[in-house]
């Protein structure tokens, strides 16, 4: 469960390779995982599926990604993706420039609110880089 949304919070690195998270950042993640599956209600099995890609048209999933990325900063109050905030979130040895550009070009999807918002962008990003981070 802890490692679904280490793809996106620290952001996945794009083209080039893996990179690991750092001890503080796993911590992190694991934090946050557990807070926002309490607060989300989300069943476990569909986080195990997103990890692989399949992602489910769940309102649990939704408000798991919106939590996840709100307490991460990457996302503000009003639903909006902070590009800056997210690539400062990089572990060491990301390819910057190519997350930026998958940033870029994910921030522009909507959905009818926040959590589905915050689920589009996460869907998008995870297909536009296909290197994944190592934890």
């Amino acid at each position: 469960m802890r490692t679904f949304f280490i793809l996106f919070v620290v952001l996945a690195v794009a083209y080039a390779k893996n990179v690991e998270l750092s001890r503080a950042q796993k911590d992190k993640v694991q934090k946050n995982t557990v807070e926002c599956i309490k607060q989300s209600g989300v069943k476990p099995e569909l986080l195990a599926e997103a990890k692989k890609g399949n992602f489910k048209d769940d309102e649990g999933l939704k408000k798991f990604t919106l939590c996840f990325f709100q307490k991460a900063g990457i996302f503000n109050r009003d639903g909006k993706l902070n590009i800056e905030t997210a690539l400062s979130k990089l572990p060491e040895g990301a390819d910057k420039a190519g997350v930026k550009k998958a940033l870029e070009q994910c921030s522009t999807k909507k959905g009818r609110d926040a959590a589905d918002s915050a689920y589009e962008v996460f869907k998008c990003y995870y297909r536009a880089t296909p290197t994944h981070v190592v934890f």
